[in-house]
C-alpha cells in the first residue's frame, strides 16, 4: 500500500487572554494529533504549514518537515494546502487542523487511513462531509485543479464530494468525529471530559478554566423531565443522539446548517428567525421569555451574528464565548453576552461545536457518570 503524507496547519492566535487559551489548546492537541498520527504504520512523513516557529522549535522532537508561512501574503487555505502538496512531492493526505480530532481514536484514523491507501479509484475520508476539519486523499489532483473553492477547511469535503467529483465518506456523527478545538467552549468541554490525550489533557489542568456555568447546563440535561433548548446549526442526528440518551425534553431551534461551507455567511444571505425575533424583543427580554420555556439553553451565537452581518474579531467572540461581555465593544454581542450571562438560566455560548461534537460529548460524559466514571 501507498504511503500517506500527514499535513497539518498551525495558525496563530490573536494576543487577548481568550485567544491565548484557545491557541494553548490547539498547540497541545496539535502535539497529540501528530504523535498519533506518527504511530500509523501507514504515515510515512510529516510537513506542519504554520507561521509559528516558536512551536515547531518546541515540538522538533516529532520530526516533522516544517514548511514556513510566507510573510506578508494574505493566506488563502485551498492555495496554501496545493502548495504543500506540490512542494513536498505528496500524492496521498491527511490534512489535519490544529485542533481538529482530540477525541478520535487511532483506530478510527488508522482504518480512515488503510481506505485511502488500498483506494483504486479516487476517496476522500472525512470527519463531516458538511464541515470537514480533517479529511484523508487518495489523490491531491482536485487541490491543484480546485484551490480557489477551498476558503476554508470546512468546505473540503463537500467540494470534493460536489466539484471535484470524488467519492466522500464520512464518518458516522460521534464525540471522536465532530469534537473539535475552535473556541472557548470545546476547551471547557473537553476539560470536564474524562478521556482526553496526555499533552492536552495537561494543557487543560494547568489552565484550570471556569467551568461553573457549562456544569450547571450538562446537570439539567442528566436530570430527568427537565427541560432544555438547542439553537443553532444543530444536526438531525445530533439531535436524535442527545433524545437517545437523555429523559430531557427538549426544544430545538435548527437555523443555517451549512452557511459557511455553501458560501451563504460570506455573501451576507445568512438568515434566523431566532435573531430577528431578539431584534424585536431586545436580548434580556428574549432570554427571559426562553427561561419560561428551558432550565438550560446551548446557543450557537454565530447564526445570529451572521445573520446581524456580523463578523467580529475571534478576541471578542471568544470573550462572549466565556461570558466577558466588559471585554467587547461590538454593541450586539456585547448586549447578547450580558443578557445571556445575566439570566436566570445557565446558557453556553459558542460556535458550531455547542450544538454539534459538544453535545456528543456531553452524552459521553452522562453515559461514563452512569456506568460508574468507566
Amino acid at each position: 500500500m501507498e504511503k500517506i503524507g500527514v499535513v497539518m496547519m498551525l495558525g496563530l492566535e490573536g494576543d487577548s487572554p481568550a485567544e491565548r487559551f484557545v491557541a494553548g489548546g490547539r498547540a497541545a492537541a496539535a502535539r497529540d494529533a501528530l504523535e498519533m498520527a506518527a504511530s500509523i504504520p501507514l504515515v510515512d512523513h510529516l510537513i506542519v504549514a504554520t507561521p509559528d516557529r516558536a512551536w515547531a522549535e518546541q515540538n522538533a522532537d516529532l520530526g516533522f518537515a516544517m514548511d514556513v508561512d510566507a510573510d506578508g501574503e494574505p493566506f488563502h487555505f485551498g492555495r496554501r494546502l496545493a502548495e504543500v502538496c506540490e512542494r513536498h512531492s505528496l500524492r496521498r493526505i491527511l490534512y489535519l487542523g490544529g485542533g481538529s480530532l482530540p477525541l478520535l481514536s487511532r483506530d478510527a484514523l488508522a482504518e480512515a487511513l488503510s481506505q485511502i491507501a488500498e483506494a483504486s479509484e479516487p476517496l476522500a475520508v472525512t470527519n463531516n462531509l458538511h464541515s470537514s476539519d480533517w479529511i484523508a486523499l487518495s489523490t491531491v489532483e482536485p487541490l491543484a485543479r480546485l484551490p480557489h473553492r477551498l476558503p476554508k477547511d470546512n468546505s473540503l469535503g463537500w467540494v470534493m464530494h460536489a466539484e471535484a467529483g470524488l467519492k466522500v465518506r464520512g464518518l458516522s456523527p460521534s464525540a471522536g468525529t465532530r469534537m473539535d478545538i475552535d473556541t472557548p467552549f470545546d476547551l471547557l468541554l473537553l476539560s470536564l471530559y474524562p478521556h482526553v490525550a496526555d499533552h492536552l489533557r495537561g494543557y487543560l489542568r494547568a489552565a484550570a478554566p471556569d467551568t461553573t456555568r457549562l456544569r450547571r447546563a450538562i446537570k439539567v440535561l442528566a436530570t430527568p423531565g427537565s427541560q432544555a433548548a438547542i439553537i443553532g446549526r444543530v444536526a438531525s442526528a445530533a439531535w436524535a443522539h442527545l433524545e437517545a440518551h437523555t429523559l430531557v425534553w427538549l426544544r430545538v431551534y435548527s437555523e443555517e446548517r451549512g452557511m459557511a461551507a455553501s458560501g451563504r455567511q460570506d455573501a451576507g444571505r445568512a438568515r434566523s428567525l431566532i435573531a430577528a425575533h431578539m431584534a424585536q424583543v431586545g436580548e434580556a427580554c428574549f432570554f427571559a421569555e426562553l427561561a419560561e420555556m428551558a432550565e438550560a439553553a446551548f446557543v450557537d451565537t454565530r447564526v445570529l451574528l451572521a445573520h446581524h452581518r456580523l463578523w467580529p474579531s475571534a478576541a471578542e467572540r471568544y470573550a462572549s464565548d466565556l461570558g466577558q461581555w466588559q471585554a467587547i465593544e461590538e454593541p450586539f454581542l456585547r448586549r447578547l453576552t450580558q443578557a445571556a450571562f445575566e439570566a436566570s438560566l445557565p446558557i453556553v455560548l459558542g460556535g458550531h461545536g455547542v450544538v454539534a461534537g459538544g453535545l456528543y460529548a456531553i452524552v459521553d460524559m452522562l453515559e461514563a457518570a452512569k456506568n460508574g466514571g468507566e
